[in-house]
């Protein structure tokens, strides 16, 4: 038997019955969709061919790619979207194939940022002298002596920890000596590398896995297959990697570095507070924000480039008084401090020379800071095509397996392969796990307006929270309503939160007061929720039984039309005569709608209705594609549908 049908073999032997997973897991249920996902990546290893899967949810992804890999000798590396993601792979899933399959060694691996920094933690403690301590300081150091397996992870800590405590004792790479610290060999970020350096899986996220490619492999031990679960973010994920940003608080940072300030002269140091005044002044009168965060830049601004100049005669004077050092810590710190200073001035000069390249869209961004009574301005310039970025980076040095429940549009994975790179790959379409025919209503009412904002939005708006209040009181709450605008929410939320309470339902709101973590929390406690939702719930949340039956969606997840990256792509098509409504506009709106579907059957026995309120789908010419891409429901347009299917559920 050749290498590609053995490995075959061996993975359905372990998912079929009798075999690994069948003789370790109380109640398993063999998954044929799981069968044939572990067998395309068994192939993918033995072959070294890209290979793309969608696998909708209940497939059970992660055990059907770490099955193959523990029966390999491969180095992989596994890219999830989130933290959480990777928590549960390192923490549940890994350990799961190291117990009943093979002891493969796994490492989690995050970003500095994520690790206590020891040289910190013991200035954080000499500074506490003779000041009001912060209450759970004490506590994290008595957790720290005690814990023998911690290993430095923040994310970790089975304790709230103030933000501002996290930000002063986290590990911080422009203010790392590395070899030189005197807590080099108990430090958290060596060890954590020491052991990636061993592993045979390591598990990161998407970030740091598009940074290592961008740095060609120095963060990251050398890997002969990599995993991307998840991977409908990997274009915007890659975006935001390969986006150069410098902010009025990132300049103000670097320039009040004490080191920088004792052994710089006073002349360039001051045209540099000077220039640095100057240029986000000017970008604050000039650029019209109004209600955009985002505002595309089209001119150089002369004061930016003028702001490089003086930062590069300050990493002159720096580098001229760098006095004599016998301390090695210091002098790593002199180096770091220099690099530093070099690649902001290269970032300056890139970012505010908007007429510098043809494949970038530059653009200025206002965020309010958590006291909302002041705003961070920054400059950005980020790629508009990033295909061959991912293509030379990724693709051509390492075989990659991505996979995700929605990565397919109306069967095809031309859009996905398009926008990533992607130029040749095996594919894989898995049938839905769960029966959505008699378990799921799709209800897309003829409504009366299309989507509309502003003062011609207000028709569509009642109508919206009309449809809203009725498909809640249908499901006795147990409902999200899903929004694609933060001004879309607000607005039904104003039209509904009243009657919804004074009917004794539960209202919950994302934007408020309570963070996701906690509105979930008090969603599944408490009695006829519904929570009124961002992007952020369209994904990653998993809500079983139920909890959860119902999910409404305002209308289709389109872009911003005025978001400055998405304005240059659609230009841009629009300049080589393509198609960029079909092509690029509806395709990543479909599967931004097909995740927020995924709300809602979570397990097999789970039922539940969706609603679509986008009369497009039923009007427009695209509808029936939409349509047709989303799991297999019953369709109606009548709410007494949606009535009648709930109102048989005993319990109410």
């Amino acid at each position: 038997m050749n290498p590609v049908e053995a490995a075959k073999e061996q993975v359905r032997k372990d998912l079929c019955k009798g075999g690994v997973l069948d003789n370790r897991l109380d109640g398993y249920e063999e998954r044929e969709q799981q069968i044939q996902m572990a067998e395309k990546v068994a192939v993918a290893i033995e072959t070294g061919a890209h290979t793309v899967i969608e696998a909708a949810t209940g497939t059970g992804k992660s055990l059907a790619y770490l099955l193959p890999l523990a029966r390999t000798d491969k180095v992989a590396i596994i890219a999830t979207a989130n933290k959480a993601l990777q928590e549960q792979l390192f923490y549940k899933d890994i350990p799961f194939v190291q117990k009943h399959v093979r002891q493969i060694s796994a490492a989690l691996v995050k970003g500095m940022g994520n690790y206590i920094c020891l040289q910190h933690f013991e200035e954080e403690r000499a500074g506490f002298q003779g000041l009001i301590k912060d209450k759970t300081f004490d506590e994290l150091s008595d957790f720290m002596q005690d814990t023998e397996d911690f290993d430095g992870d923040l994310d970790m800590i089975p304790f709230s920890v103030t933000p501002a405590l996290k930000g002063r004792i986290a590990a911080d790479s422009d203010d790392c000596p590395w070899r030189s610290c005197p807590f080099y060999e108990d430090c958290y970020v060596h060890k954590m590398r020491e052991k990636a350096a061993k592993a045979q899986l390591l598990v990161v996220n998407h970030t740091l896995l598009l940074l290592d490619t961008q740095m060609e492999g120095w963060l990251l031990p050398q890997r002969d297959i990599v995993i991307i679960d998840e991977a409908h973010h990997l274009e915007d994920e890659a975006t935001r990697a390969f986006t150069v940003t410098v902010s009025s608080r990132s300049i103000d940072l670097l320039l009040a570095q004490k080191r920088l300030r004792a052994h710089c002269d006073s002349e360039p140091m001051d045209r540099a507070l000077r220039m640095n005044n100057e240029i986000w002044t000017r970008l604050e009168e000039s650029v019209k924000f109004g209600a955009r965060s985002k505002v595309p830049l089209t001119d150089k601004y002369e004061e930016g480039l003028l702001l490089a100049s003086a930062i590069a005669d300050i990493g002159s004077s720096f580098r001229r008084n760098r006095p004599e050092m016998v301390d090695e810590r210091e002098e790593q710190l002199f180096d770091k401090l220099q690099r530093r200073i070099a690649a902001t001035v290269a970032d300056l000069r890139l970012v505010f020379n908007a007429a510098g390249s043809q494949n970038l869209v530059f653009y200025a961004g206002k965020e309010k800071t958590k006291r909302g009574n002041s705003a961070i301005i920054s400059v950005s310039a980020a790629p508009i095509d990033v295909t061959e970025l991912l293509r030379k980076n990724l693709f051509d040095k390492v075989s990659v397996i991505a996979t995700s429940a929605t990565l397919s549009v109306n069967n095809s994975f031309e859009f996905f392969n398009s926008r990533v790179g992607l130029d040749e790959a095996e594919t894989l379409i898995l049938d839905p796990v769960f029966d959505y025919y008699h378990h799921a209503l799709l209800y897309v009412p003829r409504m009366r307006c299309e989507p509309a904002y502003g003062p011609e939005g207000i028709k569509y708006l009642d109508e919206l929270a009309e449809q809203m209040g009725m498909l809640v009181r249908a499901s006795f709450g147990r409902a999200f309503l899903l929004f694609t605008s933060m001004r879309a929410l607000e607005s039904v939320l104003d039209r509904l939160q009243e009657p919804l309470e004074n009917d004794n339902f539960t209202v919950l709101a994302q934007g408020f007061d309570l963070n996701r973590t906690e509105l979930v929390r008090r969603f599944r406690t408490s009695d006829k929720s519904v929570l009124f939702g961002l992007r952020s719930f369209w994904e990653g949340i998993d809500i079983a039984g139920d909890a959860l039956s119902l999910v409404a969606i305002d209308k289709l997840p389109f872009d911003p039309p005025d978001d400055p990256v998405h304005e240059a792509r659609v230009n841009f098509m629009r300049e080589k005569g393509l198609n960029w409504f079909g092509g690029y506009t509806l395709p990543q709106a479909v599967l931004r709608l097909k995740q927020g579907v995924g709300r809602l059957l979570r397990t097999k026995d789970d039922r539940g209705a969706l609603a679509i309120l986008d009369t497009r789908l039923l009007t427009k010419s695209y509808g029936k594609n939409v349509i047709f891409s989303l799991p297999p429901a019953r369709r109606t347009v009548k709410i007494d549908d949606v009535r009648n299917f709930f109102g048989g559920e005993e319990h109410h």
